[in-house]
């Protein structure tokens, strides 16, 4: 009879967690956001960069996702490029890259290696020098400005200091 308590405690137990854990976003690394084959190519190449400034080389573009991740409540670290603020220099809008300098660096990172950020609440302007953690909802959609391409967007739970 013991045993059978527990293994109904046990179970019991579970299915209370089992829900909370479902609400806590998946951590992404940024190569998951890109087909494998298709990261092991822009690795490869961005190994070549030369970043003294005399050669400007051809970026490598893809806005190709990774389907199963739409609709995904994810986390993933980054550096914060803003986009758009509100009346009050409020930060509402903005583009998370995987390194700092990207977008204003040469060559920028591919479509599918960027992802526009949109914050429901306008908040203080961050740091662009700090990494953030950005969690939310991880949306395929293309977004082209003069700044960049993303092929990704989030609709924006939390920006937090990594």
């Amino acid at each position: 009879m013991n045993k059978l308590r527990l293994v109904l405690l046990t179970a019991t137990t579970l299915s209370l967690a089992l829900p909370a854990l479902a609400d806590e976003p998946r951590e992404l690394e940024w190569l998951e956001l890109m087909p494998e084959e298709e990261a092991e190519t822009w690795l490869a190449e961005s190994s070549e960069v030369d970043h003294s400034g005399f050669e400007a080389p051809e970026p490598f573009q893809s806005y190709t996702t990774v389907g199963k991740l739409d609709g995904e409540n994810v986390r993933i670290p980054g550096f914060v490029v803003p986009v758009e603020t509100d009346g009050n220099g409020k930060l509402k809008e903005f583009f998370l890259v995987p390194y700092f300098g990207a977008c204003i660096h040469v060559p920028p990172p591919p479509a599918n290696q960027i992802i526009y950020g949109r914050l429901e609440e306008p908040i203080p302007m961050v740091n662009i020098w700090d990494a953030f953690w950005m969690e939310g909802t991880l949306n395929i959609e293309d977004i082209s400005n003069d700044t960049a391409d993303a092929a990704y967007t989030m609709d924006v739970d939390r920006l937090v200091l990594y």
